[in-house]
């Protein structure tokens, strides 16, 4: 990524990709930003960028700023030093919201926690209707469900009732966050409980 700044120092356009430019009624090939030397394309008002992203938060739990560019002398960024750079930084994020939002027309916009018990349940649902069959041929007919089968889909409606308490407890949008990070055991896990494996996977 580049930017062209003027003598001001004041960034005029930020370019994601090579592209070509014109600087002082000369025009130059997209080429340039990516064969010249840093040094070659500051004679034409063109500088690297670099992006920190230290205040950037996982947007399915933050809402983001959007990225302002910056040009500096000499910066430090991620414990690197950069002289002759544009940085690419962010504000604070502000959380979403964790629990439901009401508006003046009593419209409902859920929350984070409403989202995420509402994931888990789909996945519930999933994951348990391959074998509903076992409980429509026991209406039906009176067949037993296999034990293990029963036992199993008992276990996932169990974890699932597990997973909504827990989601439920959190009070900051970091609790709901760590639900959901594995740590480096072997295999990993995670403080959310996972549904357990049906028993055709574990044969």
């Amino acid at each position: 990524m580049w930017a062209s700044v003027d003598t001001s120092d004041n960034v005029t356009k930020v370019y994601t990709r090579p592209t070509a430019i014109t600087y002082e009624d000369v025009n130059y090939p997209s080429n340039v930003m990516s064969s010249w030397s840093n040094a070659e394309l500051a004679t034409i008002g063109v500088y690297p960028v670099v992006e920190d992203t230290s205040n950037y938060e996982d947007p399915a739990y933050y809402i983001n700023t959007n990225e302002t560019f910056t040009y500096y002398d000499s910066v430090s960024v991620g414990g690197t030093t950069y002289t002759n750079t544009v940085v690419g930084s962010y504000g604070t994020a502000t959380p979403r919201n964790l629990n439901d939002t009401t508006d003046d027309d009593g419209n409902v916009t859920p929350g984070l926690k409403s989202n995420a018990i509402t994931t888990q349940n789909n996945q519930a649902y999933t994951i348990l209707q391959p074998s509903d069959w076992y409980v429509v041929r026991k209406s039906e007919n009176g067949t037993a469900i296999p034990t293990d089968w029963d036992d199993w889909r008992e276990s996932i409606r169990t974890t699932y009732q597990s997973q909504v308490t827990m989601i439920n407890a959190c009070t900051t949008v970091p609790q709901l966050q760590a639900l959901y990070v594995y740590n480096d055991a072997t295999p990993p896990v995670r403080p959310l409980p996972v549904f357990p494996p049906s028993p055709d996977q574990t044969s």
